[in-house]
């Protein structure tokens, strides 16, 4: 047979391979990717002694590579991927066989059949990723970005995504307003994004939710979890939260999922976050980075509850020592207890009160941040305006907070040629504040 015509074959049987994927068949995939592979190794075998025919004959090498490794065929593989590696002039080719390479290597001790599935479900977890950059901020470490920053992104992503899942659930089964405990556990078993690659530049990484069906798992259920993350990001992650955005969010979103969605990404889209996020659109390719979340939208999309001691909660650790006695009974004696507290909550005002100053009426109400836990105490902020202040005591936090504001404001009613984040935050006060050019006195 001729090697186009071989080519050919070897590509209607991967088709058919990956259709069979589709449905579940693995079984059927993994026979049909190897009578790919030997078909297009053949060609490939054919092309060796013939470098005049470029580019088809690193075409087809990365071919045979691929289908090889999606056969689960490792040790193939990796001859055609050296062959291509030192023979290859295109950049492209030469990239995607350095990729091969990489996961060939991380196949090796797997055999053929566990090692085609595991590529071939990698694979599909890439085309459905949603590809990442954390870059930060300011850039006193030149752009790398810190592990602080990559755990806080992370918290909240998956405190929104969950929320998110969580909701769709609720409207998929049209349970009500209550989710039992244990249907929330499964949803944030089922709801755990992997992440499909990663590099440096900042820092890109991608990630997409597990697909597989679980046992009693529904179809629907199913199709929730495969495709959460792709939802989540076009419906709320990029979201850029237009008037009308929010009217249709309020529409098929009540107060509580809205606040357990959009808490979490006001930390990842506040202005005072140490990092932003971009993404790689899905159209173009090009990188782009998410609108900020300002007070406006803010006070638009959250609900403000009055907070109490009881809404805290408490946590408690102790350390006992048990003893049992010559007669059968048990002693209990505790060693160490504590009680730990944590709380997020927001409160409006629309003034500022510095001690030994007069208040300032706010032209528009603002939202605070409240963080509360039993190591650092009491934190008030204000992101649009990149200012927080953080005591042990309530009140002490409350007006230092206000200081912070106003000596801000003060500090930057005297700078005449502002920097980029000093017109940023003297354009808040602008608008925030009838006539700030008062305070240059």
């Amino acid at each position: 047979m001729k090697p186009k015509l071989m080519h050919q074959e070897a590509m209607e049987y991967s088709f058919n391979a990956k259709q069979a994927l589709d449905q579940g068949f693995d079984s059927n995939a993994y026979e049909l990717y190897n009578k790919a592979a030997v078909l297009e190794s053949q060609v490939a075998e054919f092309y060796f002694d013939k470098p005049d025919l470029e580019p088809t004959r690193s075409v087809v090498i990365r071919s045979a590579a691929f289908l090889n490794i999606k056969a689960g065929q490792i040790e193939n593989a990796k001859k055609f991927i050296f062959f291509g590696l030192l023979n290859a002039k295109d950049e492209q080719i030469l990239e995607q066989l350095n990729n091969a390479l990489e996961i060939a290597v991380s196949l090796s001790n797997l055999t053929n059949e566990a090692a085609s599935r595991e590529f071939n479900y990698l694979n599909v977890l890439r085309q459905r990723s949603i590809l990442y950059v954390i870059e930060p901020t300011n850039i006193t470490f030149g752009h790398s970005v810190g592990l602080e920053m990559i755990r806080d992104f992370s918290i909240d992503y998956l405190k929104s995504l969950k929320a998110y899942a969580t909701s769709k659930f609720r409207q998929l089964y049209a349970v009500g307003e209550e989710i039992e405990d244990s249907v929330k556990r499964e949803i944030e078993k089922l709801i755990n994004p992997l992440v499909t690659s990663s590099a440096y530049g900042s820092f890109k990484f991608s990630i997409a939710n597990d697909f597989l069906s679980r046992e009693s798992e529904s179809q629907e259920v199913r199709e929730l979890k495969a495709h959460v993350v792709a939802k989540y990001h076009n419906e709320i992650f990029i979201n850029p939260l237009s008037d009308n955005d929010i009217k249709v969010i309020k529409q098929n979103f009540n107060s509580d999922e809205i606040n357990e969605i959009f808490r979490p990404l006001t930390k990842i889209k506040g202005s005072n976050s140490a990092y932003k996020v971009g993404y790689y659109d899905s159209n173009d390719f090009n990188k782009k980075f998410t609108s900020k979340i300002v007070n406006k939208q803010r006070q638009q999309l959250l609900t403000i509850k009055p907070i109490t001691q009881e809404d805290i909660g408490e946590l408690e650790s102790s350390i006992t020592h048990k003893r049992s006695t010559l007669d059968g009974k048990m002693h209990k004696t505790t060693i160490f207890k504590q009680q730990m507290k944590s709380a997020e909550f927001n409160i409006p005002t629309n003034q500022i009160e510095p001690i030994d100053n007069p208040a300032i009426i706010l032209n528009e109400e603002i939202i605070l941040d409240i963080n509360f836990n039993s190591t650092t105490g009491f934190t008030f902020s204000f992101s649009d305006f990149g200012i927080e202040n953080t005591e042990i005591d309530y009140n002490k936090a409350f007006k230092g907070f206000h200081n912070a504001f106003y000596n801000k404001l003060k500090r930057l009613a005297v700078i005449e040629t502002k920097n980029e984040n000093e017109q940023r935050d003297w354009d808040v006060v602008k608008k925030i504040i009838g006539n700030p050019d008062a305070f240059n006195k």
